[in-house]
């Protein structure tokens, strides 16, 4: 079969292009097993303006590149442009951050700064959320202009969305292939059927999959892994979603609420707990983690709780020196563009970057939107839905 672009990798990078692409007419199509599988489903969903990058009180370049994220992504979630996300669950409208002790008058002139003022403004203390309306908080609160996002109904909302352009594949027998020096994709799907997919362009949003994607291929790899373990919490709890600044440029701790599929309030924790615990026995990554819970939130009883961790594979376009990228990476080789957003707030930047690049696909068949009518992907389960949970 032929199509203008395929996409190979299911998380919210290919879906938004996919979108994107679809929106302009061209003929597009996005091959994967699972929608969101992989560092989308692991996310914590919130669409990041680039605050947490300047906790060290300094503007640094991705604070700048994703600023305007979240103005892009409400937009979307308004219903406006090609990305309809009116659908999806938000969790909520704001993220907070906040500080204790000596910290937050440190930083104090630099939130009050004009740099700053419109990326957060503080809260009063009648408008402090449940898990702060406490005597024992003597910290500061500020709102940050950063929606959190239901990540499943994000990738439920366009599967429904995009429907008719989505083709559920085997990745692991599925591969490059290289003809007349252009790449097709040779589509295993479920039931074994063969598929050759020839595309104009093909692009590679599959996370750390475009690694085994590339193996098979003369093109080099230029990606990198930065991993985290994240830790879960499962208990009645109230939901909070929130930055503990700490003295560095990574949170404390970075937490968001969540229901998991028994209705349960689920507290899922990046930050320093996850980077620190990378290669760490879970049950010390989880102790660690109630002693720095315990230390920001010392009136909250942990007690009754149940805890998981998860590991995460971020895998990035490759760095000099191994650090996170400011922005999407990009990378091409004959018709095939291997793709790294970072980030799930930089899904619309990476998408804009490819639109234009590719300019204008040409359009097999004045760019007709078929409708092929393969086998749905399903949506990735929630990673609190997967994980044995355990008390400690």
């Amino acid at each position: 079969m032929n199509v203008d672009v395929l996409i190979v990798g299911g998380g919210i990078a290919g879906l938004w292009l996919l979108a994107e692409l679809r929106a302009a007419g061209v003929n597009a199509l996005l091959a994967t097993d699972e929608l969101g599988k992989g560092q989308t489903i692991a996310s914590q969903g919130i669409i990041h303006g680039g605050t947490k990058y300047a906790l060290t009180g300094k503007l640094t370049g991705a604070t700048l590149a994703i600023g305007d994220m979240p103005r892009i992504w409400r937009s979307a979630l308004n219903g406006e442009g090609a990305v309809d996300l009116k659908r999806v669950n938000i969790l909520a409208e704001s993220q907070l951050l906040w500080t204790s002790g000596g910290i937050g008058s440190r930083l104090t002139g630099f939130f009050a700064s004009k740099a700053m003022k419109s990326r957060m403004e503080a809260v009063p203390n009648h408008a402090y959320p449940e898990l702060f309306q406490t005597d024992a908080f003597h910290g500061g609160l500020y709102r940050l202009d950063e929606p959190v996002l239901d990540v499943p109904s994000l990738l439920m909302a366009l599967r429904e969305q995009l429907a008719e352009a989505l083709m559920q594949v085997d990745v692991a027998r599925s591969r490059l292939r290289l003809r007349d020096g252009k790449y097709y994709y040779e589509a295993v799907l479920p039931d074994g059927t063969v598929v050759d997919v020839m595309a104009q362009q093909i692009v590679l949003t599959a996370g750390a999959g475009n690694e085994a994607l590339l193996a098979s291929t003369a093109i080099s790899q230029r990606m990198q892994r930065r991993p985290l373990q994240m830790v879960m919490m499962r208990g009645d709890m109230p939901m909070v979603y929130a930055h503990a600044l700490g003295m560095s440029d990574k949170p404390r701790a970075t937490i968001t609420s969540h229901k998991d599929s028994q209705g349960k309030t689920v507290w899922y924790i990046g930050g320093q707990p996850a980077e620190q615990g990378v290669g760490k026995p879970p049950s010390e990554v989880i102790a660690a983690t109630r002693h720095e819970l315990a230390e920001l939130l010392p009136w909250v009883d942990f007690s009754n709780t149940e805890w998981a961790t998860w590991d995460v594979d971020r895998a990035e376009m490759a760095q000099s020196d191994g650090g996170r990228p400011d922005q999407p990476g990009v990378t091409q080789v004959a018709n095939v563009t291997v793709a790294w957003p970072t980030k799930l707030a930089f899904a619309p930047m990476l998408a804009r970057q490819l639109l234009d690049a590719f300019a204008s696909p040409a359009r097999g068949e004045g760019g007709k939107r078929e409708k092929w009518g393969f086998a749905l992907p399903p949506v990735a389960t929630p990673i609190w839905d997967q994980v044995t949970w355990n008390t400690y």
